[in-house]
């Protein structure tokens, strides 16, 4: 909403916060809730000034163009806060915010679905992990929870008695953004527990009866096209390791080195495909299944032979890859999915057709689309979104969306960087979001019985958020029970 239909109301919030903190230094706490009825006087004044331009009598010393419902407003509170004590309990709420951050930042709260505050929340910014809902809602509703990657290995014939098999054994590549080592996964903290275990897969062609394989290990990757990252991308994604290349044949998410065991610097594989068949011929060798030849990636001119199985592993399922990218904010793995969406929905393995998808769906939910989708996992700088398409596709998710299960609750180490782990909301609140650069955001819904609270707020910084920032984002989240009656005022009687 444009700010000159916020100035007003941000004037009486200003008040009242700078009222709020010398009160609280030099007052008994029972004059809080006074002070938040004054806030709500001024607000009902306020509202009854917009009425009356409403009938076409413009307020004495208020210009006519000023005269709209402000963002902040009584008119705007659902009717869970139509009485006095709850609408002195949301004043309350707002004015007890800290300082905004200003610039280049956006605020986004809805109540049941009711926009009841808003800064700047048609701005597109860039999300950070925030945009990580967007994609993960668009996997569960298009592949579907149950949905699994398989990988498999193939050969030109089944081994022969001897164990034998010629002319090299080809891996080819589903898209599995989980697809690890078992050391790689345990460099994360916590370590990540939802992957699929190449060992496993190595294990399985030892148990087929192969011991020698001559022709080498052959990686095809045709499923996604060959765009490795985003034009927009900076390097410090890929050397600090939040992304790696992207490929639909990846293990270890593409990296040659992991930023710790590199001196914090990671080293993303130029063939990231290549790697994968090396790092399994490795696997292989130490089951004594002997490989030999070159191990190489299957050339786009080159023709696929016919082939026979020998091995295959498939993934979790798609809920249990969801809620792990959403709780560690796997920004490769949402990249990674976005390909999945555009082969899933128009054959085509890309970034710009999964894209495509999720707009798609975003439309048909009921979300306005001001500012396109562009990536999976809300990192490029070049692309953006809105508080406002955040909040609003977080909102209109149907209780009984498979997504809702997989929404990991704020207090999860991994969430937010563990930074809203000390709260104790009573709501059941769930969140996706992080910092990345010089991004943080975060879309953050209730999802118990009482009234139904969504949240999104981005903040971009040159050099990151400061600290301010992130005390301001913590705030938002801490305010969500302050915006429910129903938990706040058990046992207050509703104003007749």
């Amino acid at each position: 909403m444009p700010e000159a239909n916020t100035c007003v109301c941000h004037e009486v919030v200003a008040a009242m916060t700078s009222w709020l903190r010398y009160a609280g230094r030099f007052v008994v706490p029972a004059l809080l809730l006074a002070g938040a009825v004054g806030a709500w006087l001024a607000a009902d004044t306020l509202a009854s000034v917009t009425h009356t331009a409403a009938s076409g009598t413009p307020a004495r010393g208020i210009a006519s163009n000023d005269l709209t419902t402000p963002v902040l407003s009584v008119r705007r509170v659902p009717d869970f806060a139509t009485g006095a004590s709850q609408q002195a309990s949301f004043a309350l709420a707002i004015a007890s915010l800290p300082p905004e951050p200003g610039g280049l930042s956006c605020v986004s709260v809805l109540v049941d679905g009711v926009p009841v505050f808003e800064r700047r929340s048609d701005r597109a910014l860039v999300p950070s992990y925030a945009q990580l809902l967007v994609t993960g809602h668009a996997a569960m509703d298009i592949l579907g929870p149950d949905f699994r990657y398989e990988t498999q290995v193939l050969a030109s014939a089944a081994p022969d008695l001897n164990g034998r098999i010629f002319d090299g054994i080809y891996l080819l590549g589903g898209g599995d953004p989980v697809l690890m080592s078992y050391n790689y996964a345990l460099v994360f903290r916590p370590a990540l527990s939802t992957r699929t275990a190449i060992e496993d897969l190595a294990a399985d062609v030892a148990e087929a009866g192969v011991v020698r394989i001559d022709g080498g290990v052959i990686a095809i990757e045709r499923r996604y096209d060959d765009q490795r990252s985003l034009p927009g991308w900076p390097t410090a994604l890929t050397q600090s390791g939040v992304v790696g290349p992207l490929t639909a044949l990846q293990l270890d998410d593409g990296f040659a080195e992991r930023a710790a065991a590199n001196r914090g610097i990671a080293i993303p594989s130029e063939q990231p495909a290549v790697l994968t068949a090396e790092r399994f011929a490795d696997r292989l060798n130490d089951l004594d299944v002997q490989v030999f030849g070159t191990n190489r990636v299957l050339e786009a001119d080159e023709e696929l032979p016919s082939l026979v199985p020998v091995a295959q592993i498939s993934s979790a399922p798609m809920s249990d890859i969801i809620f792990q990218m959403f709780a560690v904010n796997d920004a490769t793995a949402g990249e990674l999915i976005l390909k999945e969406l555009g082969v899933a929905t128009s054959a085509e393995g890309s970034t710009q057709a999964g894209a495509r998808a999720v707009q798609q769906l975003l439309q048909d939910q009921g979300v306005d689309l001001p500012v396109p989708f562009r990536d999976g996992s809300g990192l490029d700088p070049i692309g953006g979104t809105t508080c406002n398409q955040l909040a609003a596709t977080a909102d209109t998710i149907p209780d009984d969306h498979p997504t809702i299960e997989v929404l990991p609750d704020y207090r999860l180490p991994g969430v937010f960087g563990g930074r809203l782990a000390h709260l104790d909301l009573q709501a059941d609140l769930r969140l996706v979001g992080g910092v990345q650069g010089n991004a943080s955001g975060f879309v953050a819904r209730t999802v118990d019985d009482g009234v139904r609270i969504t949240i999104s707020s981005i903040i971009n910084r040159p050099g990151g958020p400061s600290a301010n920032d992130l005390v301001y984002q913590e705030a938002l989240v801490e305010m969500v029970d302050q915006l429910r009656p129903s938990i706040n005022f058990n046992g207050v009687e509703p104003d007749q």
